[in-house]
């Protein structure tokens, strides 16, 4: 399922995806990578994070994927019901992941990892990358 929004072509309705990589920081310290991508073809990157601890990032995860801006929602996320407390984070990502599973999406703490289509063609690949943080 692919929307034109803008002049892009997005991959579903996410305007941005995750993907998790296990790396090495530069001293050669095993940490943990988030990577953000705008959701279109070729999934440009927009921005790394780095964790020590793979418990810190997935915490992490679970409290801003929900607020992803959506395409059918004016650019906004997905609208939390008022009946779920926005402080309870494992509540909000418990209804995020419910829809996600509906629009048969994957968040990026299921294990699989965003490509693009030329990678593979369906557009994931089910690892965990690596990633190596030169020293510049």
């Amino acid at each position: 399922m692919t929307i034109k929004f803008e002049g892009e072509i997005y991959r579903d309705d996410r305007m941005f995806v995750l993907n998790i990589a296990t790396a090495t920081d530069s001293e050669g310290k095993a940490c943990w990578n988030l990577a953000t991508y705008r959701n279109t073809l070729t999934l440009p990157f927009i921005r790394n994070d780095f964790f020590d601890t793979k418990e810190e990032l997935l915490k992490y995860v679970r409290k801003i994927e929900p607020y992803v801006p959506l395409i059918s929602n004016n650019k906004k996320p997905l609208e939390i019901p008022e009946t779920i407390d926005p402080d309870n984070h494992p509540k909000v990502w418990q209804y995020f992941n419910k829809w996600l599973i509906d629009q048969k999406l994957f968040s990026a703490v299921d294990g699989k990892t965003h490509v693009p289509y030329y990678v593979d063609k369906r557009g994931f690949r089910e690892k965990l990358f690596h990633v190596t943080i030169e020293k510049v």
